[in-house]
């Protein structure tokens, strides 16, 4: 038994009209270029489009760090609209960012998510970090929630080429310093209350995939454990969605060797990616400015 489509789709429009109240009453960073809506595939979807934001006033041959980031939404909802304050602030410490939209469930699976995500790297490699102000030595990856899950799996499959043949896609050619999560979900696999939900991520012969043994995040891991880049993992004590897969993952990566901080917050008002849904509160300030010393380590 699974939740029937249609009600999960009724559930995303509600929280949809919630997303856009929030997100209507909030005051966006200004003093940044904004580039809007380019396709990173050719002839796509209109969800595969990103943004680019960096600070106003920059020179041509300044050299600004670059952020990646993925929105989150569960797999079935959202664009890079909701995420685009998050990434403004990001924009505002300085450096060159990348916001992208990527193909939602039910109308593709996990698999293809995956596929747009490398698409989107692939296109920013090759077309846009030469034509603005970007330090190709300086390419750090975000994202949150389901978001989180697709920012855990990139830099693997940029790793390795068994992970990417098992998801049909191609080595996009850039080198990830560090990576942010945000109340990742990365682990896929079907168990308590999942089973009702992830059947529609994963896609209705999962089983049968290539990439099937990989719903197992630890195998990910394990699979490219030997150049997956330095992370940090944000959760917090009221973090219900994702605070249980978030200190797992940051086990993993600890138990593979791979340099990790878990910053994990106490504060019980602060909710699942509190830091990206209310970018200007002090706590979400705090954990980007710890974010964004976190990469600095990493150049």
């Amino acid at each position: 038994m699974v939740i029937p489509k249609s009600l999960l789709i009724k559930f995303w429009d509600f929280d949809k009209k919630m997303d856009a109240d929030r997100l209507s009453k909030q005051e966006y960073p200004t003093d940044l270029e904004e580039i809007l809506d380019i396709p990173y595939v050719k002839n796509g979807d209109k969800l595969q489009r990103l943004d680019i934001y960096y600070p106003k006033g920059t020179k041509k041959n300044a050299k600004l760090p670059v952020i990646i980031d993925i929105h989150g939404g569960g797999w079935f909802y959202g664009d890079k609209e909701l995420n685009k304050n998050y990434c403004l602030h990001l924009a505002k410490k300085g450096f060159v960012v990348f916001n992208l939209s990527y193909r939602l469930v039910p109308n593709v699976t996990v698999k293809e998510q995956i596929q747009d995500c490398m698409a989107a790297l692939d296109f920013i490699g090759k077309n846009l970090l030469s034509k603005y102000p970007c330090d190709k030595k300086r390419i750090y990856l975000t994202g949150d929630s389901a978001g989180g899950q697709l920012a855990a799996f990139v830099p693997a499959l940029n790793i390795s080429e068994k992970l990417r043949k098992a998801f049909d896609t191609k080595d996009p050619g850039l080198k990830i310093k560090a990576v942010g999560l945000t109340s990742p979900c990365p682990y896929l696999k079907p168990q308590g209350l999942m089973k009702l939900y992830l059947p529609h991520v994963l896609g209705k012969n999962w089983k049968k995939e290539k990439w099937a043994k990989y719903v197992d995040f630890n195998k990910v891991v394990r699979a490219a454990k030997d150049d997956y880049p330095p992370t940090i993992i944000f959760s917090s004590i009221a973090d219900v969605v994702a605070e249980g897969q978030s200190k797992k993952a940051y086990k993993a990566f600890k138990k593979f060797g791979i340099k990790t901080k878990y910053d994990f917050a106490m504060n019980p008002k602060l909710m699942h990616v509190y830091a990206v849904l209310n970018p200007d509160d002090k706590a979400s300030t705090k954990a980007i400015n710890n974010m964004v010393k976190f990469f600095n380590k990493y150049k």
